[in-house]
């Protein structure tokens, strides 16, 4: 197989995980709006509970079976809408992700065979983040393949670091080279990151080009 059918399969995997990406956040989105609206839900019926206790002081014998159902009604309609909010927004839940040591390795034995690619691995084996093997893959294959059509060796250094004396992994690709239009790459790259509480930067590069930086937050324990 030669570099371009190896990267044409590479770039054809990429699609594969980013539409399932894609799915995934549309659905976190519209559990989103679905929580948002729901809280709006839940203070109109807290209106309704309180001018019910208001209207219980002020009514005679006559109202009281139709306040005591009004009252149920809102009771039952609160207890629906807080199940509904749990189910829209689940507690996030920090979970450990792949060791980062071999999962560089993997994607680095992809990656040699369509690109010419250096990876230096700086943490220790067992460290590890909140992204899966999967996603450190993508995250690495995509900073390779943004620049990959550039004329020197793509670069990318994956090392530990402290932010605010807590440890993060930080893989960093700096390259002369900026593609032209849409970096459809990097945005991809960049929702995993977020997803796995990191972010990506880019910065101007020192005589020309830039520098991208993933960071992503280490899960201890």
């Amino acid at each position: 197989m030669t570099k371009t059918e190896a990267r044409l399969r590479l770039s054809q995997q990429q699609r594969r995980f980013e539409w399932e990406l894609a799915r995934d956040e549309q659905t976190r989105a519209a559990g989103k709006f679905v929580s948002g609206k729901t809280h709006d839900l839940l203070n109109l019926v807290q209106i309704v509970q309180l001018a019910t206790l208001e209207l219980a002081k002020r009514c005679d014998v006559t109202a009281k079976e139709f306040l005591d159902d009004l009252t149920k009604a809102a009771a039952d309609a609160q207890r629906s809408l807080v199940e509904l909010m749990a189910v829209a927004r689940p507690d996030e839940v920090i979970v450990r992700g792949a060791p980062v040591g071999a999962a560089v390795d993997a994607a680095t034995a992809a990656l040699r065979s369509a690109i010419d690619v250096d990876i230096h691995l700086v943490p220790q084996p067992d460290t590890v983040t909140r992204c899966t093997a999967e996603e450190l893959a993508h995250i690495l294959i995509g900073l390779a393949l943004d620049v990959s059509d550039g004329p020197e060796p793509v670069e990318l250094f994956v090392r530990e670091r402290a932010i605010d004396g807590k440890p993060w992994i930080e893989i960093v690709r700096s390259s002369s080279y900026v593609p032209p239009g849409d970096r459809f790459e990097l945005r991809a790259v960049e929702a995993i990151a977020k997803r796995a509480g990191g972010e990506l930067a880019t910065s101007d590069r020192r005589g020309g080009g830039d520098e991208v930086v993933v960071a992503l937050p280490v899960v201890l324990g």
